[in-house]
This record gives C-alpha cells, sequence and structure tokens, in this order.
C-alpha cells in the first residue's frame, strides 16, 4: 500500500477522513473499522514510523482523524490508545515545525 510513499500516506488519511464522513451521514460504520485501522496505522510501530517519516502532514491529519472520529462518538476505544494519538500528534506537530526533543 505505501509504495508510492508520500502520496500513499495522503491516500490512507484520505480514506479515513471518508469514513467519518460515512459515519456522520449513515451512521453505519462499525466500531471495528476505527480499531482495525488504528490496530494497522497505529499501534504497528514500524507502521507508524514509516507513515510520520514518509508525510507527517498527512499522518498528523491521520491521528486528527482518529482523535475526531471518537470525539464525535463515532469510535470508542481505550483511553490508552487515546492518549496515544494526542502523543502523537503532539510528537508530529514538532517534526513539522523542526523541533527536535
Amino acid at each position: 500500500m505505501l509504495s508510492t510513499g508520500y502520496e500513499g500516506v495522503r491516500e490512507i488519511e484520505k480514506r479515513l477522513t471518508n469514513t467519518v464522513g460515512w459515519s456522520a451521514t449513515s451512521g453505519q460504520v462499525d466500531n471495528w473499522v476505527y480499531e482495525e485501522a488504528n490496530t494497522t496505522f497505529i499501534q504497528d510501530e514500524q507502521m507508524l514510523n514509516k507513515l510520520m517519516n514518509t508525510n507527517p502532514n498527512s499522518f498528523r491529519k491521520l491521528v486528527q482523524t482518529f482523535l475526531e472520529a471518537n470525539g464525535r462518538g463515532y469510535w470508542e476505544t481505550s483511553e490508552d490508545n487515546i492518549e496515544k494519538l494526542r502523543q502523537l500528534y503532539s510528537e508530529v506537530e514538532d517534526k513539522i515545525e523542526g523541533i527536535d526533543r
């Protein structure tokens, strides 16, 4: 999926954004869809690092979209997942701004 590199990350982010849109309009997106996406793109450290390093701006939007899905009640997940997403958002913001931790 990431063979296209920079654009591949953007495509992943767009699909998650569309999923939130489906949740908003139809209410028919099952929780497992978000859980699987989170497991694939956030919980897998190797994938997470590849996404963040290939296209930090799209990765930031991906993380923001996961947080939005939870905040709107479309995705119920553990507080640990939410805290990790908040931490990642801060990390990717620093990366984009050129701030070393």
